[in-house]
């Protein structure tokens, strides 16, 4: 069952003592270990969400125990003060019991069985001072896929909520590169082909024909959309996407602050057709609020991120 781990109440427990070496640590032995008190004399530092790319490349398999998927592993930074740990990763909705290592380092177990075990592991790495998050390999599988095309894909992502005054439930999947679903009040059918660079389809009852160049900084997109000639690039160092759509201009300035220690909250402003754009998108829940084509925005992403919204805003741009 889904829960969204910053509304998810949870409690944490006392620190244990681990004795063995964490690369050799298997369930039963976690379960066995005796209990101690941890303090780890440090200041905390300010809580920061990591991005989504920065998250995916945090998970990695637990081979010590790979059919560990009712746990996850998180490996912390050193210098941390182990009861604030574990009352901040509550606070944040994570069941957490803190360990030490036979060489002096600390490490956190979270529990979540019953749980969407996928979603926690995402939302586990996502935290600025876990370092690495250890999974079982049914999590592990979920997450990334056998076949994923991109080594730092999700599975699926989701985008649900009100925009444009009408409802919107779609799906970005990540392995097979399609994005389906309903919104402005018309069904979503997009496939994106990456060795071809092109995006076609149907949405927002217009054909889809588009082209893209990406990069790690930026992405072009051409063609035409909402029956209407579309170009935009979306820079990502600059933090802004320029260039026209739905027969007007676009502009759109953002700055994700990844370097900035409690930095959650990124303001999207500007103008789409032809109407001011003012929205707030909060790192860690995922949630896009505020107005754009005169209308309330009221949605969240789910395993995907603020660069999926602005990369593919063709779709959430509305009806020409």
């Amino acid at each position: 069952m889904r829960k969204t781990l910053i509304l998810t109440a949870a409690v944490f427990a006392a620190g244990q003592a681990w004795a063995g070496d964490i690369n050799s640590m298997r369930a039963a032995d976690v379960a066995a270990a005796p209990a101690d008190g941890i303090v780890m004399p440090a200041e905390p530092a300010a809580l920061k969400a990591n991005t989504l790319p920065q998250a995916l490349r945090k998970i990695k398999v637990n081979t010590a125990d790979e059919a560990m998927n009712d746990r996850l592993v998180g490996l912390l930074r050193d210098g941390l003060d182990i009861d604030w740990v574990l009352a901040d990763l509550a606070s944040m909705g994570f069941k957490a019991k803190a360990y030490t290592n036979a060489s002096g380092g600390y490490f956190v177990m979270v529990d979540v069985k019953g749980l969407d075990e996928s979603d926690y592991a995402i939302g586990l790495a996502r935290v600025y001072y876990v370092t690495e998050v250890r999974v079982g390999r049914a999590i592990y599988e979920e997450i990334f896929g056998g076949g994923a095309k991109s080594t730092y894909a999700v599975k699926q992502g989701t985008i649900k909520g009100g925009i444009n005054g009408s409802p919107a439930d779609i799906k970005i999947d990540k392995v097979g590169w399609t994005i389906k679903g309903g919104m402005n009040g018309s069904p979503v059918d997009v496939a994106i082909d990456h060795e071809a660079r092109a995006i076609s389809g149907g949405a927002n009852l217009s054909p889809v024909d588009l082209r893209f160049e990406w990069s790690k900084e930026k992405i072009l997109v051409e063609g035409g959309a909402n029956h209407s000639p579309v170009s935009y690039l979306a820079d990502w160092e600059k933090g802004e996407v320029t260039g026209h759509m739905n027969n007007a201009p676009l502009k759109l300035e953002f700055d994700m602050d990844e370097g900035t220690a409690g930095s959650m909250i990124v303001k999207v402003t500007g103008y789409a057709n032809r109407a001011p754009v003012e929205l707030v998108y909060n790192k860690h829940n995922g949630h896009i609020g505020g107005a754009m084509n005169r209308a309330p925005v009221d949605i969240t992403l789910v395993n995907c991120d603020l660069y999926d919204f602005l990369q593919y805003f063709f779709l959430f741009a509305g009806k020409n």
